[in-house]
């Protein structure tokens, strides 16, 4: 499980993919760390969390990025 610090968030443009950086996958791209899944930002300007990290519960809808990576973290 990881925690706040641990992520790593990359924006384009209305997809931020986000990565655990503590960990290291094998497969991962150097210095990203495994992949945890994306929150996209809808026309409503909700974020919604999707992949297999987003495990956890979160403020649904979520109304900031914050809100929305809460479901990467327990």
């Amino acid at each position: 499980m990881p925690l706040l610090e641990d992520l790593s968030v990359y924006e384009d443009g209305d997809v931020f993919t986000v990565y655990d950086h503590s960990y290291l996958d094998e497969d991962a791209e150097p210095g990203r760390g495994r992949l945890l899944g994306t929150v996209v930002r809808t026309a409503d300007g909700d974020y919604v969390p999707d992949g297999p990290g987003a495990m956890f519960p979160w403020v649904s809808p979520a109304r900031t990025i914050d809100d929305a990576l809460a479901a990467f973290v327990g």
